[in-house]
């Protein structure tokens, strides 16, 4: 999760880069809790010094240095997995190992200096987000990792080797500080995430609700933790785990490759085949249930007049301001989707006809009051279909196309109108 703040940020306009919002210029609670962060990261791990195992003094530089070299060497995979290509290169992800292991392994000073060095490293190498955000990043790793270093210490005593014996204490503290700085480092960023403008975290807060996201994280911290063990029980071991880190990075890596598949560039919405493989799964599990469900075929009225009167450019930005119009009306679990050039798609689980109305309903005034480019307001025309539990087993393909025939409807009716169709129970 190192980066979240940092890395993969997609602005919700066209361009898939971050936006260059500056510290100042975000709302005070947000500034707050981010310059707090960064202090009690340069602080905390200082005074904290009773956390720290006990080794010489050349043991303990010869496994920084060691950690050190490895997050190097996890960067440098990832850029070779991307073909060098800094400018899209996101090993991110992986940066959360080496603060562990630090964690797991040396005094709670080095988080400092180990966590300075993976990101400034990884920065040089062509991540380029807005500083406050890579640097506020760095400081929840700091702190994820002085909680973990605790939680261990809590376990271990003493014992530096988390081999000693047959292993199991070891792995009970590699386990649970595992759990531990995933936890702290999910808080804080929640933090950056919804104090913040909803608008310049797009990308945290999706990945926040991504259960993918966790697995990932979680199995990055645990090749730290299984790294740390082997350079306490047998150093040389370590080089066998060197195709485990490309694997590890070729997983982060893959993430948002299947993100950037799944999601239309322009708008950030899912395309049309993800959000139909999504409501399937959706509405199946509402008719397993007895719930009722509803889809919401949306189409912009005389778009083409729009782009041909303001432009193209233009277009585009309205198509994201109306997404952004749609998913405020919408629930945490409803599966908004792009169909295709001005039209979008809903799934509202265990929503019945009158309620999805009325959302539909919400949704065509909020879209009518948008700012858009230009002088120009846009208005949309919605067509709902709701299966009731008694409705019996409906093929998602025969709501797709009763809503499909509500919008045809809603468009002869003269546009910027809702209208309902209701599946009839299986006789």
């Amino acid at each position: 999760m190192p980066g979240m703040m940092a890395v993969r940020e997609v602005a919700p306009g066209p361009s898939s880069w971050p936006q260059k919002v500056a510290l100042w210029r975000t709302p005070w609670p947000c500034r707050l809790w981010v310059t707090s962060a960064v202090l009690a990261a340069l602080v905390a791990p200082v005074l904290f010094r009773s956390l720290e195992p006990r080794q010489d003094a050349e043991v303990e530089v010869l496994t920084g240095l060691m950690i050190v070299a490895l997050s190097v060497l996890n960067v440098e995979i990832g850029r070779l997995l991307e073909g060098g290509v800094s400018a899209t290169q996101q090993p991110h992800k992986a940066l959360s190992a080496w603060a562990f292991a630090t964690a797991l392994l040396l005094p709670t000073w080095w988080l400092l200096a180990v966590v300075a060095v993976t990101y400034s490293h990884a920065r040089w190498r062509g991540l380029r987000v807005p500083l406050w955000k890579w640097v506020g990043s760095a400081a929840y790793i700091v702190l994820a990792g002085l909680a973990a270093a605790g939680t261990a210490r809590a376990i271990l005593g003493s014992q530096p080797n988390l081999m000693d014996g047959d292993g199991a204490r070891g792995l009970l503290a590699v386990l649970v500080a595992a759990a531990v700085f995933l936890a702290v480092e999910t808080a804080l960023f929640h933090g950056s995430a919804y104090l913040n403008e909803a608008d310049d975290e797009t990308w945290l807060r999706h990945t926040l609700r991504s259960g993918s996201f966790y697995l990932t994280e979680a199995g990055v911290l645990l090749v730290g933790g299984l790294s740390a063990a082997i350079w306490t029980g047998g150093p040389w071991f370590l080089v066998l785990l060197i195709p485990v880190y490309a694997l590890t990075q070729r997983a982060v890596l893959h993430e948002p490759l299947r993100e950037r598949a799944e999601h239309d560039d322009k708008t950030g919405l899912l395309r049309f085949e993800s959000w139909r493989l999504l409501a399937v799964t959706a509405s199946a599990r509402c008719s397993r249930k007895q719930r009722p469900w509803s889809v919401v075929f949306a189409d912009l009225d005389s778009f083409k007049h729009f782009n041909d009167t303001w432009g193209h450019i233009a277009g585009d930005e309205a198509l994201v301001t109306v997404a952004h119009g749609i998913r405020a009306e919408l629930r945490d679990d409803d599966v908004l989707g792009r169909f295709g050039g001005e039209e979008f798609c809903v799934l509202l689980p265990g929503v019945d006809a009158e309620e999805a109305t009325k959302v539909a309903e919400r949704i065509r005034t909020g879209v009518s009051t948008l700012d858009m480019p230009g002088t120009q307001q846009v208005t949309i025309s919605l067509g709902v279909a709701s299966v009731e539990p008694t409705s019996g087993d409906v093929e998602f393909a025969t709501v797709m196309a009763a809503a499909d025939k509500a919008l045809f409807e809603a468009k002869a009716a003269g546009r910027n109108t809702t209208r309902l169709h209701t599946i009839s129970p299986v006789a």
